[in-house]
């Protein structure tokens, strides 16, 4: 079962990573994101060697769907 918090977290990881704006209040709490990861509903990519970005697993997005998202 997710919380608000990790859905509403996993909701805007669907929205892609240009929705996430570091200028704006759509800032991912990392508590949230290690619970996804946790519950494998997000990966941490690595890029360029250096920066984490969370994507959404098969899973993930199979929960999204169930959802109606």
């Amino acid at each position: 079962m997710l919380s608000p918090h990790e859905l509403a977290t996993l909701l805007l990881l669907s929205d892609g990573p240009d929705s996430l704006d570091s200028s704006d209040s759509r800032q991912i709490d990392p508590t949230d994101l290690k619970a996804l990861v946790e519950k494998q509903l997000v990966q941490l990519e690595v890029l360029h060697g250096c920066r984490q970005e969370p994507r959404i697993t098969s899973h993930g997005y199979s929960m999204l769907k169930a959802m109606g998202r």
